[in-house]
């Protein structure tokens, strides 16, 4: 299974600018923890953020214990502050 993800704000400096990356999953994660788990060891300076993020596919926001999408892709949205 590809893994879409898609990073947004924060996030994107710790990924070298990156606002996506694709990884090949097998066997394929069963939930979307397990599917950050993977992307944490790929880029571990992800590993201290990931905890504050919501996780989205399309319009839902998804729960951690929630199966990995059909689509495989997910995306991080990081806590926003304004006033």
């Amino acid at each position: 299974m590809n893994l879409s993800f898609e990073f947004y704000g924060e996030l994107i400096p710790l990924l070298a600018g990156n606002e996506r990356f694709t990884l090949n999953a097998s066997p394929p994660p069963a939930t979307v923890a397990d599917a950050l788990v993977l992307l944490a060891d790929h880029w571990p300076a992800l590993q201290p953020r990931l905890d504050q993020c919501a996780v989205v596919c399309g319009s839902e926001v998804l729960l951690r214990s929630d199966p990995v999408p059909a689509s495989g892709q997910l995306a991080l949205l990081p806590p926003v502050a304004g006033g």
